[in-house]
């Protein structure tokens, strides 16, 4: 027999829906896609240019498991100066990717049956990570801002709690967590003795206001958080596979003993590419975040016009879409609106019953404003026929 672990991880819901998507494309049909999540930007030349440079020197070795000692002191820099975390070095371990860092940090965190609240909608990865890590992930509902806060919190914590996951920005909603609402989160998990970790994957793509990192807000609840983050968003470096992780020496140094019987450093160019990343930031980063928001602010144009719900993202570069008024005897969840969308419209979105809210479709909008127009026409022309 083979795992019983592994068999109780989810498969996507989604893969029916891709496999159409190829379909369509291999048939000539022309599909306007809002289900990729990463940026449709190419990689910064100046981060392409430095990477190749190391290569062609032969700079390809082991490092570190925990990451480049420059690297890491980069990183560590960078979250004092810029997020106002207090950290060094020793507090970063470097991984293949954020998802790696989160299964890492959950690792390192929790013991069997150890309980991890999960605010939704959710990252659709979350539940199943707890799953790979033996503890049990425990979803909680949102708020009327579509967020978590500490009523909710005490509802759903027991003696098992070990920790929260909070994902800020949120991936599907783009909602952002303001200082208070931080404040009030972390000053809670502190008296409670609840770990924090802090997905901040999408900081960088911030558009309305500051964006403010819980750790930042006391020195006891830096203690108790992971901040974990990466370079596939901000710097469209989705294939790079390089993230990070932040974190009291007590936890970096049990996520480095893991991470060095799994995969041991993450990859040494890609790690240059980090590295150049953030030392010499161009204007090609910021020109790429201002694009977004520019997409961001027409797509809610659009949805205002069409009279439909959705929830404000003030961040990230996704849209969660309310869509349960159109159910009816042959649409009865968003699965199936999306098969729906596909297949009579050409238009591709992602079933919110994948972050646990089956009243939503997620459109990223990580693609040309050329087809963002065009797709939203036809999402239109789908209105206008339910209402027929």
């Amino acid at each position: 027999m083979l795992s019983n672990k592994i068999n109780s991880i989810n498969p996507s819901l989604t893969l029916e829906l891709s496999a159409k998507i190829n379909k369509l494309k291999k048939e000539g049909i022309k599909v306007y896609n809002f289900t990729v999540g990463e940026p449709d930007f190419k990689t910064p030349r100046y981060i392409i240019d430095k990477t190749l440079e190391y290569l062609d020197n032969g700079i390809v070795r082991y490092t570190d498991t925990s990451g480049i000692p420059d690297l890491r002191e980069e990183i560590s820099l960078k979250l004092n100066k810029c997020n106002h975390i207090k950290c060094d070095k020793d507090s970063i371990v470097v991984s293949t990717g954020a998802k790696q860092a989160i299964v890492n940090s959950l690792f390192a965190l929790t013991n069997p049956n150890d309980e991890v609240l999960i605010p939704s909608p959710y990252w659709l990865s979350y539940p199943e990570m707890c799953k790979l890590t033996d503890c049990k992930p425990v979803i909680l509902p949102y708020n009327e801002n579509f967020k978590v806060d500490v009523d909710i919190l005490n509802q759903y914590k027991n003696s098992n709690t070990k920790c929260l996951i909070l994902n800020n920005p949120s991936n599907p909603t783009g909602v952002i967590y303001s200082k208070e609402e931080l404040l009030s989160i972390g000053n809670w998990a502190v008296e409670n003795n609840i770990y924090i970790i802090s997905d901040e994957i999408y900081e960088r793509l911030s558009y309305d206001k500051e964006f403010i990192s819980i750790g930042s807000l006391s020195d006891e609840i830096n203690e108790i958080t992971i901040t974990i983050n990466g370079f596939s968003k901000a710097y469209a470096m989705t294939g790079f596979r390089l993230g990070y992780s932040c974190s009291s020496k007590e936890v970096s140094k049990l996520i480095k003993r893991l991470q060095g019987h799994i995969t041991s450093n993450a990859n040494t160019l890609s790690q240059i590419a980090g590295l150049t990343a953030l030392k010499d930031e161009s204007d090609e980063v910021e020109q790429m975040i201002g694009e977004f928001k520019s997409r961001r602010d027409y797509i809610v144009s659009k949805l205002d016009e069409f009279d439909i719900e959705y929830i404000y993202p003030a961040g990230a570069f996704y849209i969660f879409i309310k869509i349960d008024q159109f159910y009816n005897s042959t649409i009865n969840n968003s699965l199936e609106l999306c098969n729906e969308l596909l297949s009579k419209y050409n238009v591709a979105f992602v079933p919110g019953i994948v972050f646990g809210d089956d009243k939503y479709i997620r459109m990223s909008y990580a693609t040309s404003i050329e087809d963002i127009k065009q797709g939203l026409e036809n999402l239109k022309n789908f209105i206008v026929d339910q209402k027929i």
